[in-house]
């Protein structure tokens, strides 16, 4: 496959970059793909436990779903499920591997651009890092709350993976920047 045209200006405003990355194709992690693609060949055996502890352990893959789900909402629906395995109750197993066909994987999407993949692994390393902290925390407070509080977790930093994975050389000078002032931030 050859990698998606990477844009290098920054848009204007959020609104211009929101539509930018909902434009753009959202490519998940090698091991996700991987086992997603397994499943699929054995969709019977698969159940939304064990489907959404794949996803859940991939940020964007999380994202992706959540986001699918959120464009199904009905006009009854007063909620959007707010975890992976409630998203995938609500769709179907059937249903989701039609929606969510092979996907490409972040290396074939970055393929050239070896610092970007770099910047977006240390990203990544936040993530589920991140999210097992907030579980343990949630649980050890018996916050009914925890699985919601995982997920928002796991997708704390989704904003800079996708300017890593959608406008690597942006996210380099950011990077770059960054070192040479440790006072900057990346928002």
């Amino acid at each position: 496959r050859t990698p998606p045209p990477m844009t290098t200006r920054a848009r204007p405003d959020l609104q211009a970059w929101t539509a930018h990355c909902l434009a753009a194709p959202m490519p998940v992690l090698a091991d996700t793909a991987e086992l997603l693609e397994s499943y699929r060949a054995n969709e019977d055996a698969v159940d939304a436990h064990l489907l959404g502890e794949t996803i859940s352990a991939d940020p964007l893959m999380c994202l992706k779903l959540m986001a699918h789900v959120a464009t199904l909402r009905s006009s009854r629906s007063t909620t959007d499920p707010e975890t992976v395995t409630a998203a995938l109750v609500m769709l179907g197993i059937s249903p989701f591997f039609r929606a969510f066909g092979p996907q490409t994987t972040v290396d074939e999407h970055l393929s050239g651009h070896t610092e970007a993949l770099q910047g977006f692994h240390r990203v990544l390393r936040r993530a589920p890092r991140s999210a097992a902290f907030a579980l343990a925390f949630a649980v050890h407070r018996m916050d009914h709350d925890a699985p919601v509080i995982h997920v928002a977790a796991l997708l704390h930093d989704f904003a800079e993976m996708l300017l890593w994975l959608h406008a690597p050389a942006l996210a380099l000078h950011i990077a770059e920047r960054q070192r040479a002032d440790a006072t900057l931030r990346s928002a």
